[in-house]
């Protein structure tokens, strides 16, 4: 299934790049029919009509995909290098996750953050994984600049964030998660939370957890702990 991105309801012709991907990449014409999603459950069958510069639609079957039981939130603190944010983007949308917050914290590098946190960018990057992966839903990326704000403002079933202090033991994420609950995850930056952050966390009903016995970087953190939310939720029956 090729699937096409048209997140405007009730437009019906698929833009410069989604048309030329149609037409000169995949070599479809007139009469073909393609997959269309708008990134928030449409499911629609279309046919095309190719035109001289933009591609039309004509609509032969719509369907709006459920949601998941479950939900998951990554909240991450951004790295200093935006290729390492992008891929973190996408690997996290290939695996399935609803919310993607970059969070601000106090070791957290100021310098250049709309560079590296490009907002327009990494919802580029979240379309195009989402239509590789196969996917109709979009997860929602933003940037939050107050690390307080963010952990008060939070809503979710699970609250954990990944913070092991030395020579202590903690649970794993995986033990951590629920059956079809809603999952918030807080992913640390190199240097890790500041202790006042872990106690605002913790006063706000954050568990501390553990990603495993090595130390991973953010964006790998970051991945390993989506994945293995994913993977609590496919393999656990109850509690």
């Amino acid at each position: 299934m090729n699937l096409f991105f048209l997140p405007e309801p009730g437009v019906y012709e698929l833009d410069e790049e989604e048309s030329r991907h149609c037409t000169k990449v995949l070599r479809l014409t007139t009469g073909a029919v393609i997959d269309v999603t708008d990134g928030a459950g449409l499911h629609q069958r279309c046919r095309i009509n190719v035109g001289q510069r933009k591609v039309t639609l004509e609509v032969v079957d719509s369907v709006h995909i459920p949601k998941r039981p479950f939900s998951i939130t990554i909240a991450v603190a951004p790295t200093r290098k935006a290729e390492r944010n992008e891929w973190m983007v996408e690997k996290m949308t290939e695996l399935g996750v609803e919310r993607i917050e970059f969070v601000v914290t106090d070791h957290t590098s100021r310098e250049g953050l709309s560079r590296v946190v490009n907002l327009t960018r990494l919802n580029k990057i979240a379309v195009a994984a989402m239509k590789q992966s196969q996917q109709f839903y979009k997860p929602k990326i933003t940037l939050n600049s107050n690390f307080t704000e963010f952990v008060t403002g939070i809503v979710a079933d699970r609250k954990l964030i990944a913070y092991v202090p030395d020579n202590q033991l903690y649970d794993h994420v995986f033990q951590k998660v629920r059956k079809d609950q809603s999952t918030v995850l807080l992913i640390g930056p190199e240097g890790d939370f500041s202790p006042s952050e872990v106690q605002v966390a913790v006063e706000k009903g954050f568990e501390t957890v553990s990603l495993g016995a090595n130390r991973l970087r953010t964006e790998t953190a970051a991945v390993a702990g989506c994945d293995a939310i994913n993977l609590a939720q496919l393999l656990k029956t109850v509690g």
